[in-house]
C-alpha cells in the first residue's frame, strides 16, 4: 500500500508566514496522510521546535511528536514529511498509521470500537 501527504498546515501559523524569529521557535503542525489516489485523510500531529528555543525554554520533557530543525521553513517541513510518508511502507491503512505514529500523533491512536 502506498500512502500520500494530502495538506499540510498548522493552526499556530498561517501558510506562507514565517514566526517572527525561525531560528528560536515551536509551531503546532498537522498533516492529512491518506492512501495514495485516494479521498480520505487522516491527520497526524507533531510540533517543529528548533534547538534555540529549547536552549531558551529549559524544562524537561519528551521528544516524541517533535521534528527539530535549526530554522523554520515550510518547504523544510513538507520535504521531511513527504520522506517519512514516501519511506513508510506496509501492507494496510493500519499499519501504515501505526508506522507514521512513531513520529506524529495519529488522531486515531487509542481509538477503540
Amino acid at each position: 500500500m502506498r500512502i500520500e501527504l494530502k495538506a499540510l498546515y498548522s493552526s499556530d501559523l498561517e501558510k506562507p508566514k514565517l514566526p517572527d524569529d525561525p531560528t528560536c521557535c515551536m509551531v503546532g503542525m498537522c498533516a492529512d496522510i491518506g492512501t495514495l489516489g485516494g479521498t480520505g485523510a487522516d491527520t497526524f500531529s507533531f510540533v517543529v521546535v528548533t534547538p534555540a528555543w529549547l536552549v531558551a525554554h529549559p524544562e524537561t520533557r519528551w521528544a516524541a511528536g517533535y521534528l527539530l530543525m535549526e530554522e523554520f521553513s515550510w518547504a523544510e517541513v513538507e520535504r521531511m514529511v513527504g520522506r517519512l510518508v514516501s519511506s513508510t511502507s506496509a501492507a494496510t491503512w493500519e499499519e501504515a498509521a501505526k508506522s507514521l505514529g512513531r513520529f506524529m500523533q495519529w488522531e486515531f491512536e487509542n481509538y477503540q470500537r
